[in-house]
């Protein structure tokens, strides 16, 4: 009894110290745990929609699809449903965002999610490694964001696509304070100078840019 309530007390004294570490996110709210909580709530789960963000993707059952800034896995997950072939590589910079995504891939039992612990200037994904690269929620967190992005083009396989889903501009009733946003029009010419071309816009959030960007050359 004594050695059980040693290792509980070592393992409570583990987690504690694990929730005082800082975010590895420099962009995100220090509370990891309360923001992993928000991030798959059921109230973001229905404002993002994410089974039509997937579908209008129209992806092939084999298809690799990197998701950046993969939080929890809300999109990831789903990713690994629609493309049972594939893979999908689940990219954070913060460990514990990683550790709840392993924890949904234990209880589904899917063998296609890869989590990736990104750096703050690279995601390490392969050279042609994959066929989609998803940033949802994400994009304004990078930093030096024209280089992350041009460099990110040698990650897509051959036809590869870049999908950015991101919070609107201005003030909203959900999503980051306007002031943590990035200007209107900033993305697209960061985008642009990064040698990515627009594809295609859809129409489909209030409150979310949905946007498909291939290579420009």
């Amino acid at each position: 009894m004594l050695a059980l309530r040693t290792i509980a007390a070592l393992t409570l004294g583990l987690a504690a110290c694990q929730s005082a570490l800082p975010n590895r996110d420099a962009h995100g709210p220090s509370d990891v745990e309360g923001y992993i909580a928000r991030l798959e709530s059921e109230g973001r789960r229905e404002e993002l929609q994410v089974s039509l963000v997937v579908e209008r993707l129209d992806l092939a059952p084999d298809a690799w699809v990197a998701d950046l800034g993969s939080g929890p896995g809300v999109f990831a997950l789903e990713f690994a449903r629609a493309c049972p072939q594939g893979a999908v590589l689940a990219v954070d910079i913060e460990p514990r965002q990683l550790d709840r995504l392993r924890e949904h891939v234990r209880q589904e039992r899917l063998d296609n999610v890869l989590p990736v612990l990104a750096s703050e200037s690279t995601p390490h994904l392969p050279p042609g490694s994959v066929d989609l690269i998803f940033i949802g929620d994400t994009y304004h967190h990078v930093s030096e964001r024209v280089t992350y992005m041009r460099e990110l083009r040698r990650s897509l396989r051959p036809g590869g696509r870049l999908a950015i889903f991101e919070y609107k501009p201005g003030e909203l009733p959900h999503g980051p304070p306007p002031e943590r946003k990035l200007p209107a029009g900033l993305r697209e010419s960061e985008l642009r100078q990064a040698g990515w071309r627009l594809e295609a816009r859809f129409d489909t959030h209030e409150w979310h840019s949905f946007e498909i960007w291939v290579p420009a050359r």
